[in-house]
């Protein structure tokens, strides 16, 4: 069906000498030219058509319903529609209300039919902007999806099966972003021995999402496959990971990563870990939270570094708490909040919906709709 401009007047001459006005100008558009001697008959052709009507020209004072009222519904129902309001009514209320509806020019009788013509160039160009960059924006969505599908095909870690513990992890990127440079693993490593990662890239889309994409595609095979039924070092793996990512990105100086590794040994109850820059995780045992606040130099920012490494006793029905730091810092720049970990784990009992609950209360604490940043938590819970 053709694009369409839709003529509005209660006067049938008016509509008549607008037509013959732009009849070449439509033609040349390739638009169909469609008239209407009322807004309420006008708002009738729009639910047949309105996905075609690209134009609108409106008279102000008709009755049934004013010009003004008119286009405001139509913005609120197409605003893909760019309207001119048309009128020798002086009114300035309702030519306030209609430029609030959003009109892009008004026009007054009698018009000048070169400026009539001109204004109507002006508009149609403008909408054929607005048109592209929404046909612009739908194709870098679609982009986006793609990569963000791809990017949690890749990340998606194949969680080990264990009778002695229950692992979940929970991503959420940036909203309308669909990926993004949170990186989260779970590996067999061993007889009951399990290394958990969870890194946080700088930045957030496409960008960081690669960089995860490249974590990915060196860490198991060029590193932790060689340790598979051996001693592991948190410590040592974080400090070839650095020299790797040096070495890679050597000429990428705004790249910088965080990340926390950490070997779970269920047999022998211990948890031995070391920290890249990665917000500090937590073990839950009952009402008791103990923070395992090792330090450590984030990757890619200075050359050999040597990770330190911690231990801690893990007992049944503990639970550790692996995060990203867009779970505690939630909401914009001028509004953001910090929101006390501690507190916010101290508020959720453990048990079903265990991270949905969470993230919900950590926007209910940030008073939030959403995240403004990627948000990764890993649990591991010994049962």
């Amino acid at each position: 069906m053709a694009s369409a401009i839709l003529l509005v007047d209660d006067e049938p001459n008016i509509t008549n000498a607008l037509r013959r006005e732009i009849q070449g100008w439509a033609h040349e558009h390739q638009l169909e030219i469609i008239t209407a001697n009322s807004a309420i008959l006008g708002l009738s052709i729009l639910e047949q058509r309105g996905q075609n009507v690209v134009l609108i020209v409106s008279d102000l004072k008709m009755p049934e319903m004013k010009g003004s009222d008119f286009l405001l519904e139509v913005k609120m129902k197409y605003p893909h529609i760019i309207s001119i309001l048309l009128t020798g009514y002086s009114e300035q209320k309702e030519v306030g209300k209609a430029v609030s509806a959003g009109i892009f020019s008004y026009i007054l009788k009698p018009w000048e039919p070169d400026y009539l013509l001109a204004e109507l160039q002006k508009a149609w160009e403008h909408g054929d902007m607005q048109r592209q960059n929404a046909s612009y924006l739908k194709l870098v969505e679609e982009e986006l999806r793609w990569a963000g599908e791809m990017q949690r095909a890749i990340l998606k870690p194949n969680i080990p099966s264990s009778d002695g513990v229950e692992f979940r992890v929970s991503y959420r990127p940036v909203p309308g972003l669909y990926c993004g440079g949170d990186y989260y693993d779970v590996i067999l490593i061993g007889p009951d021995r399990y290394l958990l990662i969870v890194g946080d890239v700088a930045g957030h889309g496409v960008k960081a999402a690669f960089i995860t994409g490249i974590l990915k595609a060196v860490i198991y095979p060029e590193f932790v496959r060689g340790y598979i039924n051996k001693d592991f070092s948190p410590g040592a793996f974080l400090s070839w990971l650095n020299d790797r990512l040096n070495f890679e990105f050597r000429s990428a100086s705004t790249m910088m990563v965080t990340m926390f590794a950490g070997v779970l040994d269920v047999s022998n109850g211990f948890f031995r870990y070391a920290n890249a820059g990665q917000d500090h995780p937590f073990l839950m045992r009952g009402p008791k939270l103990i923070e395992l606040d090792v330090q450590g130099t984030g990757l890619g920012m200075v050359k050999s570094v040597l990770y330190t490494e911690h231990s801690q006793r893990i007992l049944l029905g503990d639970q550790l708490v692996l995060y990203t730091d867009g779970l505690a810092q939630v909401g914009y720049e001028n509004a953001q909040k910090v929101i006390p970990i501690p507190e916010l784990l101290s508020s959720v009992e453990i048990g079903d919906d265990y991270h949905r609950r969470l993230l919900g209360a950590a926007l209910k604490m940030a008073a939030q709709k959403d995240f403004t940043d990627d948000v990764t938590i890993l649990t591991a819970r010994l049962v």
